[in-house]
């Protein structure tokens, strides 16, 4: 003040600290009554004024009522704006000093952390360095080649310039985003399920985070309209892959019926698991070292609003990941130490491929006898089911067991001998194809028509008919266990006459759709696109200035699960071409080796055990889809039945 007015510099100069007043939460804000969790105030407000005199932070504070009240259990957060010198585990104590008679802080997160660079940052930082500067070097040197000297990459003879333009983005580039007319025989409705199925994962994947809204009243409503069973029922994707991997594998194996010597040669079983080893393994072991590395750097307010959950998943990895590396990842009993925690299927469909050869030789030599084995797998599967939804009801009505829900995880959801009905009944449909695709079989139309009125109306029925037990109603483990056995199974049914139709041309307009070459690299992609969805949806989420609020799935769909989808292509797309492309092209060179010394074994073409001839063209389009693109996983909710995502 000068002279009793107010002086305008002094205020511009100070008026930062209004601003910075201004961005913090309060308690009375529209939304109220929606029973809204946080006292939010303005991110964009409090970035801008960080420069000014100091740093400044957003960060979210857990507060405790300290009245009785309904709600004093629920995860009251408030957002403030502090100098960023003031560390989050200080600002608990600071709010506490100020003594305040509603609430009691008990833990901050803030958006911007420090991250220590520690020497897995710069291995892995040099590594990244390395690997880009040999696909710029690899790229340069076949489009010169090609452009220059017109000589392609498949013409390359020299062994060492070979492993080199392995990882040009030229060709690498070219082959992933082909898109031709197949051969005959090729199951062309494949990636069009495949691009579907992923946009499915990342809507029910986005659909669970919502679920940690920042008002509970608008999430009441979500069961109550059928039509969001849609993402709700989103598990049966999984079932969808679980599917389409049985039916790639036991089809690769018939396509060219091996001869018996090949059945019987060490050589062929040894190669059968080495191939899905290194098909899958170097691509989801690097992101994982990604993940690990530069997960710490996602930060934004959904990141702090959520207490850095998926920090401390990249922690887990730190010292968990071999777990991964061997597959068995989805036995972790403690769901806090999971590494990477949606790769469970990979390990799930990974043992299911390893007991896979005693149904393709069943299938080899009977199939009556192959038939009779899916069939008492399907019948052990669901009997199993039966058995342990009893155990898991008894432990989720245990009151002295810490984690009851998330038993679900480790009892039922995550178990191969639970999950294995829709990848038989996938071995049984590609042997069905395989053997049979080629005949001229005709079908009435208004028989064709009836099957297709039946598949949809069962997959009507096991995406909404558990509808009453959302909203409320009371299910014995008994008629859980059959709706979740039941459902998985008619569900793969459905799917199976789908791709039978299609393939045998009794599809019409819809093979038509399904079959349309434009789906050809998004069903190449969508191994790397589950591989990096997870971290990219995450990262997707922190863009916005403020923690997410629920509307209605349709909003959830349209604007969070359809661009992280196309982000997840786009991101699939480079990891695909500098890692997985190039790893199976490095993968063919030792198979074709191994083969050239083991030649006398009696072991056949490559494609006798699912190896393809051509990285991703032509034919081995189906293995590149297949075997290793077919291997997608996700876990939509592991904290609940396996029948919905429960509220």
């Amino acid at each position: 003040m000068s002279g009793g007015k107010c002086n305008p510099k002094i205020l511009k100069e100070n008026l930062f600290a209004v601003q910075q007043l201004d961005s913090f939460g309060r308690l009375l804000q529209p939304g109220l009554l929606e029973l809204s969790t946080t006292f939010e105030g303005s991110f964009q407000e409090c970035e801008q004024i960080s420069g000014v005199k100091y740093d400044t932070n957003y960060c979210y504070m857990s507060l405790l009522p300290k009245f009785h009240n309904p709600f004093s259990s629920l995860p009251f957060r408030s957002a403030v704006c502090m100098p960023r010198s003031c560390k989050h585990h200080d600002l608990p104590i600071l709010y506490n000093q100020l003594g305040s008679k509603l609430f009691t802080a008990r833990v901050a997160f803030c958006v911007h952390q420090d991250v220590e660079k520690d020497s897995a940052f710069w291995g892995f930082t040099v590594f990244m360095i390395v690997m880009v500067s040999i696909a710029i070097l690899a790229t340069t040197v076949d489009f010169l080649r090609e452009s220059v000297y017109e000589k392609t990459s498949d013409q390359e003879r020299n062994i060492a310039l070979k492993i080199l333009i392995a990882f040009s983005f030229w060709t690498n580039a070219g082959q992933v985003l082909s898109v031709k007319e197949q051969k005959p025989g090729f199951i062309k409705s494949l990636d069009c399920i495949r691009a579907f199925s992923m946009s499915w994962v990342v809507a029910g994947h986005a659909l669970m985070y919502f679920l940690f809204s920042d008002a509970l009243l608008p999430l009441s409503s979500v069961s109550k309209h059928i039509w969001n069973h849609l993402f709700l029922q989103a598990v049966l994707s999984v079932d969808t892959f679980f599917l389409l991997s049985g039916i790639v594998v036991a089809y690769l194996f018939f396509k060219q019926r091996p001869k018996p010597a090949v059945i019987k040669s060490p050589l062929t079983w040894i190669l059968f698991y080495l191939h899905r080893y290194l098909r899958l393994t170097p691509p989801y072991m690097l992101f994982i070292g990604f993940f690990v590395v530069y997960n710490p750097y996602v930060q934004g307010p959904y990141n702090a609003w959520m207490w850095n959950a998926q920090n401390h998943e990249a922690n887990a990895c730190k010292s968990n990941w071999w777990r991964n590396l061997l597959y068995i990842n989805n036995y972790d009993l403690n769901q806090m130490t999971t590494c990477y925690g949606v790769s469970w299927y990979l390990a799930v469909d990974t043992q299911l491929y390893i007991l896979a050869p005693i149904v393709l030789i069943a299938l080899y030599f009977s199939f009556a006898a192959g038939a009779i084995t899916v069939v008492a797998g399907c019948v052990g599967s669901i009997i199993t089911t039966y058995i342990l939804y009893g155990v898991y009801d008894n432990m989720a009505a245990d009151s002295y067991h810490d984690d009851a829900s998330g038993e679900h995880n480790n009892v039922i959801y995550q178990r191969p001998w639970i999950r294995c009905t829709p990848y038989l009944l996938g071995l049984l449909t590609g042997y069905i194809i395989a053997t049979y695709g080629k005949r001229q079989i005709r079908l009435n139309w208004a028989i064709c028509v009836v099957c297709w009125l039946v598949a949809f109306g069962i997959g009507f029925a096991c995406l909404f008919s558990n509808y009453d037990y959302d909203n409320g109603s009371y299910w014995s483990p008994f008629a859980k266990a059959t709706f979740c056995n039941f459902s998985r199974l008619f569900w793969s049914i459905a799917v199976a006459w789908v791709i039978v139709a299609n393939h045998f041309g009794f599809g019409g307009p819809i093979n038509s759709f399904m079959s349309h070459p434009i789906w050809q690299p998004f069903g190449r992609l969508s191994y790397c696109a589950y591989i990096v969805h997870w971290m990219v949806l995450y990262y997707y989420l922190n863009v916005g200035d403020r923690p997410i609020h629920y509307f209605n799935t349709w909003q959830v769909y349209c604007y969070y699960a359809i661009p992280a989808t196309i982000l997840s292509y786009v991101a699939a797309f480079f990891w695909s071409c500098l890692f997985e492309v190039s790893t199976l092209k490095l993968e063919k060179m030792l198979i074709e080796a191994i083969l050239s010394i083991g030649s006398g074994s009696g072991f056949g073409s490559p494609s006798n055990n699912a190896t393809p001839k051509k990285p991703i063209s032509d034919e081995s389009s189906q293995s590149q889809n297949g075997v290793g693109k077919g291997h997608e996983s996700w876990e939509i909710e592991p904290e609940t039945d396996c029948s919905s995502l429960k509220l």
